[in-house]
């Protein structure tokens, strides 16, 4: 079964400009939350979501077997921010000193006034995600805040299915055994 998303993307492979529009349009708010987990540097995140964009209509011709656009586009933001983030700290092996750009207080305000009406659910969320490793906690964000199928998240990390399903029945098995014994 066709989704949306692939819908747009095979039209725009049949030369459909519009179409890539809409893919960013309709995806851009989760492929930016993605790329936050990578990095806080808003406006890296931000710039490489519009250079896999301008790079997707450039080789367009290249992408014909795409399997899931979904994970093509995260993969290559993916790709993207830790290339970048390599070069930038190439870089800063050479610079001395730093110049810190001022702190953007309306975002920051912003950020505040979120991080306190969701404070409850952040401790809940805290609690069991303490309670899991590392990969886990990947495979968890991915299937129940991304809601990611398994097969996605296994291309997503480069696991096999049956790892990715291993790993997310260890994490919730984890969570239940820590709120069972807790009650």
């Amino acid at each position: 079964m066709k989704t949306e998303f692939d819908l747009l993307w095979k039209k725009f492979l049949d030369g459909d400009d519009s179409s890539l529009d809409c893919l960013y349009d309709k995806y851009i708010q989760i492929l930016f939350r993605f790329g936050l987990q990578f990095t806080a540097d808003r406006e890296l995140v931000k710039d490489c979501i519009q250079d896999l964009f301008v790079k997707l209509y450039e080789t367009r011709t290249q992408h014909q077997h795409v399997n899931n656009i979904v994970v093509y586009l995260r993969i290559g933001l993916k790709n993207r921010i830790m290339n970048s983030l390599k070069s930038e700290q190439l870089h800063l092996k050479y610079i001395s000193t730093l110049e810190l750009s001022p702190v953007d207080e309306i975002a920051a305000d912003h950020q505040l006034e979120w991080l306190e009406e969701d404070q409850h659910n952040k401790n809940r969320i805290d609690t069991i995600l303490k309670l899991l490793t590392p990969q886990q906690k990947k495979v968890v964000q991915y299937r129940f805040i991304e809601d990611l199928k398994l097969e996605e998240i296994s291309t997503l990390m480069n696991i096999n299915y049956q790892s990715a399903q291993n790993i997310l029945q260890r994490a919730i098995g984890k969570a239940k055994k820590h709120f069972f014994i807790k009650k």
